[in-house]
């Protein structure tokens, strides 16, 4: 998300003598002469609006970085200086930098209220909740995995097969105009919204939030916003020639001997994806079973009256199955 700078503002230090504010960047107080102290604490003038400076001097020491106060008397000083104005001692080394970066609240602004907090009780609820449906899940999934041998034989069995048609057509598809294949005709395009960008796009619209303010450290306050800009591009109806289904093929049975469909194929036609189910049927005991599987040959095994290990699982249902031994 791109930082957009509105301008710069003033800001105001309350001074720990005698309460009086002052201008952000002046250094003592204005009333009793107090230097301003090294963690104090700068603030908006006005909630509701930015009157903006246009004095290039203070817009120069607010982009210089933050201020910082003289070691042996704490005086406060530019960040570019060498030696302290009150003192003359050298500052290079030692001197306690201004914090900056913070985002500032005009000063008498009420704060957020905090979320409700969940009553114990409530909570103790919800874990006891989260622990009974996670002990289901348990069982559920125990239950699931978890099977027992069962000696079955085969009392039937059905198969099919499907096989799909394609044909090399014409079609009318949508894209983004960079993402069409080379080949194919463009038939419209229109602009639309595709991404959001961090930095100005062509055909792109910028959409700001709220703007807000930065202590820049030096009693000057940077009023910013967080902006994007989402980008529209051209999105289009083309036509090009591609593969598409027109038909499936089904073969179906009882027997075993399963086989696919067949069909003469044009010089503009061709065999897409094919697919086959076997159902087994089973018996055990007064029970019946029901096994799909798509492993022909172990479909093609299955001859009524052969006897089968089946492992079912505690709901009933058949996780594999296999020739007696």
């Amino acid at each position: 998300m791109a930082q957009k700078i509105l301008g710069y503002i003033q800001l105001v230090w309350t001074c720990d003598h005698c309460g009086t504010q002052n201008p952000g960047a002046i250094k003592s107080c204005t009333s009793c002469g107090a230097p301003q102290p090294p963690d104090v604490q700068f603030t908006k003038v006005d909630p509701d609006t930015f009157d903006f400076i246009k004095d290039e001097a203070l817009i120069r020491m607010a982009q210089s970085g933050p201020d910082k106060h003289c070691p042996y008397c704490g005086t406060r000083n530019l960040a570019e200086a060498q030696t302290c104005v009150q003192c003359g001692s050298d500052i290079t080394v030692g001197a306690k930098v201004r914090e900056s970066g913070g985002i500032l609240e005009a000063q008498g602004t009420a704060q957020p209220a905090e979320p409700p907090k969940l009553s114990r009780g409530v909570l103790i609820f919800l874990i006891l909740g989260l622990a009974v449906l996670c002990f289901l899940m348990v069982i559920f999934i125990s239950n699931l995995t978890r099977t027992d041998q069962v000696s079955a034989v085969v009392s039937g069995g059905n198969w099919q097969r499907s096989l799909q048609i394609l044909a090399y057509q014409q079609v009318s598809e949508r894209d983004w105009e960079s993402s069409i294949p080379a080949g194919a005709e463009i038939q419209s395009c229109s602009l639309e919204y595709r991404y959001n960008s961090d930095t100005p796009r062509a055909n792109a619209t910028e959409v700001c939030g709220e703007p807000y303010t930065i202590d820049t450290g030096t009693g000057i306050g940077q009023v910013v916003q967080d902006c994007v800009y989402r980008v529209y591009e051209n999105y289009c109806t083309y036509t090009t020639l591609a593969w598409i289904p027109i038909d499936t093929l089904v073969a179906s049975g009882q027997d075993l001997n399963p086989y696919w469909p067949s069909a003469s194929l044009s010089e503009t036609q061709r065999f897409g994806t094919q697919e086959e189910r076997y159902t087994i049927y089973f018996s055990a005991n007064g029970d019946t079973y029901t096994y799909t599987t798509s492993d022909a040959d172990l479909y093609m095994l299955a001859e009524p009256g052969s006897a089968w290990t089946l492992e079912v699982n505690q709901y009933g249902s058949v996780a594999s199955a296999a020739p007696a031994r």
